[in-house]
């Protein structure tokens, strides 16, 4: 089978993580033409498998953590101020509201120096976190 230019512009989105919708409009083809596009190359061996790495920094190593936050003022308005506070912060994955003695677990990952600076420069600054621990992920086994 012989690439056309299509197949090479298409190759090259996938690459860089495009999803079908964006690769579609990119292409100015239906995402039903994306889906056979990517098939016919999976089938004549152009494409092996899709594959995700997370790349900080030019490093291969890189941490995941839960960072426990409870705050002075529990009102809904002041979840939102933080949410508000901490938009665009890459490292964060995902943010848990949570019962007990904590309100908020967050998923974050990235350099280990980033975490950090990112509990030290970042949450400690905020008027209303009354307390924070980090628990660092050292293995994870899926059950």
């Amino acid at each position: 089978m012989k690439l056309k230019k299509k197949d090479l512009e298409f190759l090259d989105l996938l690459r860089t993580g495009k999803k079908i919708k964006e690769i579609a409009q990119k292409l100015g083809v239906p995402q039903s033409t994306v889906y056979y596009h990517y098939n016919r190359l999976k089938k004549n061996g152009f494409i092996k498998g899709l594959k995700v790495e997370v790349n900080y920094n030019g490093s291969n190593e890189y941490e995941k953590a839960l960072i426990l936050v409870s705050l002075n003022n529990v009102h809904t308005n002041e979840f939102e101020k933080l949410f508000e506070e901490l938009k665009g912060e890459s490292i964060i994955r995902e943010i848990y509201e949570v019962s007990g003695d904590w309100d908020f677990v967050f998923l974050v990952n990235g350099p280990k120096d980033n975490i950090i600076s990112f509990v030290h420069e970042k949450l400690q600054n905020i008027p209303n976190i009354k307390k924070i621990q980090s628990i660092f992920i050292m293995r994870h086994v899926e059950i």
